[in-house]
């Protein structure tokens, strides 16, 4: 009964936060981080004295429940890379490839090193390092959608690039955190060769599954004619299947949902996408963010690391963006622009950090921070954005 109690009270506030601060016009998985936050460690902070040594407070420890709800935070991040699946438009990459390319390539690898060095500065092991670089380095796809939506910059050349180029950064992700599954489960940084193949067998994974399933989930869900229900449910199995395909290929399952997305998108009419989107960002994505605040420590924001690891996040990003968009032939201006507008972090890199926590590889503190960085970096894009875009258009 624990666990429901955990669940319900998780998900209300994070859908109660998330709605305001939609209002507000931030996107909502701030306020579904911080619905969790509020309920989990603030609320151990608050209650901590007056209620010490009871026993309210052992029950409401993350770790307590933790292998309890295991199971629905798992499903949970495959519905959040599933709708990341369904939010990616091949169609719109390849229009703004000439530009997405090298930007998406300058805001991976910059902030990737950064993070990556940073870490080792700081004494952490090499492969925690390189999640922590990964995490730095991927572009909340959504944030910069919603950002680009309310500046009415969704169709420009600065849109375009953002959009390909976080779509281009999400797959980089999706490749890079095969590699470091990889390096764990062998406890050894792989050799070149290795390392080729582990990247050939993500990406051929990536092609022939999305290949044999443009071919057959189509004919399969067109033939069985089924009510609105059952197609939710086959749906709903196509998705599963892919997460273990995945995982029988020695990937994560994340990554066959991501595919499935990809698939589905093309599949789909756009209703039932939207209905789809709707119906596992409706209680799993409240459940999944909510979570995440919820296990999030607060100490670690009195540790200098956690600043360090912000200031370097959008130094790396905003840098590494426009450096690229500028080279591809973009303005001065519309690079800067580009990269505030890629600033933000979310889904796909709570997602990482959280595989690497799940791993053993991130530390709940190192976790916590990383969190924060999300949520600071997500704050900060539409607000950078807005003044980029407002000096391109009086210059």
């Amino acid at each position: 009964m624990l666990v429901f109690i955990h669940v319900i009270v998780i998900v209300t506030s994070a859908i109660i936060f998330g709605n305001i601060l939609e209002r507000l016009g931030q996107p909502n998985i701030i306020g579904e981080l911080l619905g969790g936050i509020i309920v989990g460690p603030i609320a151990l902070l608050i209650f901590s004295v007056p209620f010490e040594g009871h026993p309210l407070l052992e029950y409401w420890d993350p770790s307590i429940i933790e292998k309890e709800i295991t199971i629905l935070i798992d499903i949970g991040m495959v519905m959040v890379m599933l709708i990341a699946g369904l939010g990616t438009e091949l169609e719109e990459l390849v229009k703004s490839s000439k530009y997405s390319f090298l930007t998406a390539i300058g805001g991976f690898v910059i902030p990737f090193f950064l993070g990556y060095f940073t870490g080792r500065l700081f004494h952490y092991e090499p492969i925690t390092s390189m999640f922590l670089g990964a995490s730095l380095s991927i572009t909340a796809v959504a944030v910069s959608a919603k950002s680009l939506y309310d500046l009415n910059l969704l169709r420009t050349r600065i849109g375009n690039t953002i959009m390909g180029a976080a779509v281009i950064d999400d797959i980089i992700g999706i490749l890079i955190l095969s590699v470091l599954l990889n390096i764990i489960e062998h406890a050894e940084l792989p050799s070149l060769l290795n390392l080729v193949f582990i990247i050939s067998k993500s990406i051929a994974f990536l092609v022939i599954s999305g290949a044999v399933g443009l071919r057959i989930v189509p004919r399969i869900l067109s033939k069985l004619r089924l009510t609105k229900e059952f197609k939710l449910g086959s749906i709903l199995l196509i998705v599963l299947t892919y997460a273990v395909a995945a995982r029988i290929s020695g990937l994560h399952e994340i990554i066959g949902a991501f595919v499935a997305g990809l698939i589905l998108r093309k599949t789909l009419t756009n209703t039932e996408v939207e209905e789809l989107v709707t119906w596992g960002l409706g209680f799993f994505g409240p459940l999944f963010f909510g979570w995440i605040g919820f296990v999030v420590r607060l100490h670690p924001l009195l540790n200098i690391f956690c600043y360090v690891v912000i200031i370097t996040a959008c130094i790396g990003k905003i840098a590494g963006c426009g450096l690229g968009a500028y080279i591809s032939g973009l303005t001065k201006k519309e690079a800067l622009s580009v990269g505030m507008g890629m600033n933000g972090r979310g889904a796909v890199e709570l997602v990482l950090a959280g595989v690497g926590l799940e791993y053993g590889v991130i530390t709940q503190d190192l976790f916590s921070i990383i969190v924060v960085m999300a949520f600071i970096t997500t704050i900060l894009t539409p607000i950078g954005l807005e003044i980029t875009a407002r000096e391109k258009e009086r210059g």
